[in-house]
């Protein structure tokens, strides 16, 4: 056995048995398929043929549930894939040949597209100086991703494959976070390389896994730990640009929902950060800090894009 997929559901009755028909399908390595289930009240983790199932009674959360998945995987890969999500035929061989060939790749990845194939959802992930991430090229139609294999800052969780031991040795994601911001806070602790193979690709329901972009959920994680992450990884000024962004950020959501819950949601995630940044501050040197800083690209180029998406007004 080569590859242990894992998977982390919550509440996956209508979009899992989908998933793990397409992984069976479109496998080709020997494998093994690990459901970390985190909590279901639905009943989506019970009679699953040919799947290892870890089932939790209280939420774990996206990171920890990851990481439980990888210390019981019996292979030396490890990939995570969304429990909402179709591989495509193949998926796995591009991604194990590029570990297989190169130990300075420490995380291979796919291409994240729309559920019909045809539009990109993700090319790698961009990192910005609020410690956000977002898909490179989102939006674009699928003939414009990269003929071959490139070098991107981040991967998806919902596409990334590793190596067991080196993943676990790096301490997996960070639980501190639960959810949204782990994929961010890995890349910048990462010395070796991501690359993404266009050769490999996942086809994403947009909207299960995550929920709808204006909610509670998708509010308050965000904002408590693009504030865990800067305070974690960023030198002096670059974490003040990084506050004051994410401040702004958060404004303009508050705005455009214009809703008493979202300004509730994102005070208490400005509250649980602020409180929780001066723990974090002390666990990277400055050398490491200063490497982190040099993957996050600038805040014009960040807001350019965010305007291209039309999530942000001009």
């Amino acid at each position: 056995m080569e590859l242990s997929v894992v998977l982390v559901n919550y509440n996956g009755a209508d979009c899992l048995p989908a998933t793990l028909a397409a992984l069976a399908a479109h496998t080709r390595s020997e494998h093994e398929v690990i459901v970390v289930d985190s909590a279901s009240t639905d009943g989506s983790w019970e009679g699953l043929d040919g799947v290892r199932v870890l089932r939790f009674e209280q939420n774990v959360g996206f990171a920890a549930g990851c990481n439980r998945g990888a210390e019981a995987a019996r292979a030396p890969y490890v990939a995570f894939v969304n429990f909402d999500a179709s591989v495509e035929d193949g998926w796995d061989e591009p991604l194990l040949a590029l570990l297989r060939a190169d130990a300075g790749v420490a995380v291979a990845t796919g291409l994240l597209v729309s559920p019909d194939g045809a539009t990109l959802e993700a090319v790698g992930l961009e990192i910005a100086p609020n410690t956000a991430t977002y898909g490179r090229m989102e939006g674009l139609p699928r003939s414009a991703a990269p003929a071959g294999p490139v070098e991107v800052v981040a991967a998806s969780g919902a596409l990334t494959v590793v190596r067991r031991d080196e993943f676990l040795a790096l301490g997996g994601f960070d639980e501190l976070i639960w959810m949204y911001g782990e994929e961010a806070d890995y890349a910048l602790r990462l010395e070796g390389r991501t690359v993404l193979h266009p050769g490999s690709a996942i086809r994403h329901e947009i909207g299960h896994a995550s929920g709808p972009r204006q909610s509670e959920t998708r509010l308050y994680w965000p904002a408590r730990n693009r504030l865990i992450n800067a305070a974690r990884h960023l030198p002096p000024a670059a974490l003040a640009l990084s506050v004051a962004s994410s401040l702004a950020f958060d404004v303009v959501s508050a705005a455009q929902v214009r809703e008493a819950w979202a300004v509730r949601a994102l005070a208490r995630g400005w509250r649980d950060g602020l409180r929780l940044m001066p723990r974090v501050r002390r666990e990277r040197t400055a050398e490491q800090r200063a490497r982190a800083a040099a993957k996050l690209v600038p805040l014009r180029t960040a807001v350019r894009e965010q305007r291209r998406l039309e999530r942000l007004r001009a």
